[in-house]
C-alpha cells in the first residue's frame, strides 16, 4: 500500500492510496496506562519497544511533551513514532511504500539519511486495545516539501513561471519553478526557506492571553487554535476570535513582507502563485488584496502529503 506522511513541526498529515486522511499534532510523550475502568478516548496511545507513548493530541495533555524542532528529528525515534502512528491511523496494510518530505533547506543534507533510516525497516506497534500492528517499509522516497504541494494540483498547469508558498507551523518554503511542456524545473536561485511560520501567531497570542487574563497557555495547548473560538479562564468561557483575527493577520503580513524582500521581485511577475500548508488561507488573504494570480491549493494542509503520494506513482511510470 502506498502511503505518504508529511511530518510538520506543528502537525503530522498522512494520506494513503485509498483516499484516507489523518492529521494530529506532531507531539510525543512517554506515559503509562493505568486501568481505572475507563478507556482513553484521546488519540493516540501506542506501545513501541516495551514503552508506552501518547502521540498527537493525547501527548499535548501530558506533563512532559516532546515537540522537536531540531534537524535530527527526521532521523530519530520521535519521527518514527509519528510515522508509525500515522500508518496505524490510516489502517495501512503490512507492506508499505512510503513517501516522506523534508523542508527545502534540509533536503540536500538529509534526503539519503531519511531514506536509509526508514527503507526496509520492519516495525511493530501496539495500540491501546493491545492489538499489534506490523509494518514492513519496502520502499521509501523522500521529496522536498513545497514541490510535493505542486504535485497535488489536479488540473494541468500551463507553461510559465510559478511560485509555491508552503506555509508551515515553524518555517515557510518558497519554491519557484518553470513549467515547460512536461517538465517542471526549479529555479534554485529563487528557492529558499524562511525561518518563520504560523507558530509565531500562536506564541504572540499566548503572550496576549497571559497579559490580559493572567493565564498561561503554552504552544502545545494552543495547537488547535484554528478550531477554537473560546478559552477557559477560571471557569468562564472567553471568546478570543477578535484577538485571533488580529494576531494571524499581523503575522501573515510579516511573513509576506519577509518573502517579498528575499525574492526581490513582485508576486505579480509570476504566472501564478500557489499557496499550501496550514497557514495557507491567512497568507493568501493578505496576498489576494493586491494580486490576482494567487490561488490556495485544494485541501491545502494535506497538499504536501498528497503530492508525495502522487510522486510515488509518477516514479513508477
Amino acid at each position: 500500500m502506498k502511503c505518504a506522511v508529511d511530518v510538520g513541526f506543528g502537525f503530522t498529515k498522512a494520506v494513503n492510496e485509498k483516499g484516507k486522511e489523518v492529521i494530529f499534532p506532531s507531539a510525543v510523550a512517554k506515559t503509562f496506562l493505568t486501568d481505572i475502568g475507563l478507556k482513553p478516548t484521546s488519540e493516540y496511545f501506542i506501545t513501541y519497544m516495551n514503552q508506552t507513548y501518547a502521540v498527537g493530541k493525547a501527548a499535548t495533555h501530558c506533563m512532559i511533551t516532546e515537540t522537536s524542532f531540531s534537524d535530527d528529528r527526521f532521523v530519530s525515534e520521535f519521527s518514527k513514532l509519528l510515522i508509525l502512528t500515522a500508518l496505524m491511523a490510516l489502517d495501512s496494510d503490512r507492506e508499505i511504500e512510503l513517501g516522506l518530505g523534508l523542508p527545502l533547506m534540509l533536503y540536500p543534507k538529509l534526503k539519503e539519511k531519511v531514506r536509509d533510516y526508514f527503507e526496509f525497516a520492519e516495525e511493530i506497534i501496539v495500540d491501546s486495545n493491545n492489538v499489534a500492528h506490523t509494518y514492513h517499509i519496502t520502499r521509501c522516497e523522500v521529496f522536498p516539501q513545497g514541490v510535493g504541494a505542486l504535485f497535488s494540483i489536479d488540473s494541468n498547469i500551463e507553461k510559465g513561471i510559478y511560485c509555491v508558498l508552503d506555509i508551515g507551523f515553524r518555517t515557510t518554503d518558497v519554491i519557484v519553478v518553470e513549467v515547460n511542456e512536461n517538465n517542471i524545473n526549479p529555479l534554485l536561485e529563487l528557492c529558499f526557506t524562511l525561518d518563520k511560520g504560523m507558530s509565531m501567531a500562536i506564541e504572540k497570542l499566548s503572550i496576549i492571553l497571559e497579559r490580559k487574563y493572567g493565564v498561561s497557555y503554552d504552544t502545545n495547548l494552543l495547537l488547535d487554535i484554528h478550531e477554537r473560538s473560546q478559552i477557559s479562564v477560571r471557569g468562564r468561557k472567553i471568546n478570543i476570535e477578535e484577538q485571533k483575527k488580529e494576531v494571524f493577520n499581523t503575522i501573515a503580513n510579516d511573513i509576506v513582507q519577509s518573502i517579498s524582500r528575499k525574492l526581490q521581485r513582485g508576486f505579480d511577475t509570476f504566472d501564478g502563485v500557489f499557496v499550501a500548508g496550514g497557514g495557507a488561507f491567512n497568507i493568501a488573504a493578505v496576498l489576494q488584496k493586491e494580486f490576482e494570480n494567487v490561488q490556495v491549493i485544494n485541501n491545502a494542509q494535506f497538499a504536501n502529503a498528497k503530492g508525495f503520494l502522487n510522486l510515488l506513482s509518477i516514479l513508477d511510470e
